[in-house]
């Protein structure tokens, strides 16, 4: 019973750190300035958390992806997080969620101005090996 939960949570550790991995391979994140003409500002993450497996889709050893879209506040915290589009549905969403309502962003800059950026897009993917 042991090794059996030992290896459980080597999977969990290893599936965490692969998510990690996935969810910070976003070659560049930007979003949008301005109410009428829009600029796009690319967007520096400094801390992100990785996301944990779901135990139901390792059980299932299932792989799917989240995309979730925010705005980052002139403090480079994320506000309004919410889910524009994930596979399978209902699986990978709350874990997501979770992982990327803590992350960090420089605080963003325009013409020398603190500024909150809009739209912000990341795709997190979660992959069993």
């Amino acid at each position: 019973m042991i090794k059996v939960i030992k290896k459980t949570s080597m999977k969990l550790i290893i599936l965490s750190i692969f998510i990690s991995i996935f969810s910070s391979l976003s070659l560049s994140e930007s979003g949008y300035v301005g109410e009428d003409d829009k600029v796009e500002l690319e967007v520096k993450r400094v801390y992100s958390q990785p996301a944990k497996f779901p135990r139901k889709a390792l059980r299932l050893a299932k792989d799917g992806y989240v995309l979730v879209e925010f705005d980052i506040d002139t403090d480079g915290s994320v506000i309004d997080p919410y889910v524009v589009e994930s596979e399978p549905a209902g699986l990978f969403e709350r874990a997501a969620m979770k992982s990327i309502r803590k992350y960090l962003y420089e605080p963003p800059v325009y013409e020398g101005v603190s500024v909150k950026v809009n739209d912000v897009q990341v795709k997190m993917v979660f992959k069993v090996q």
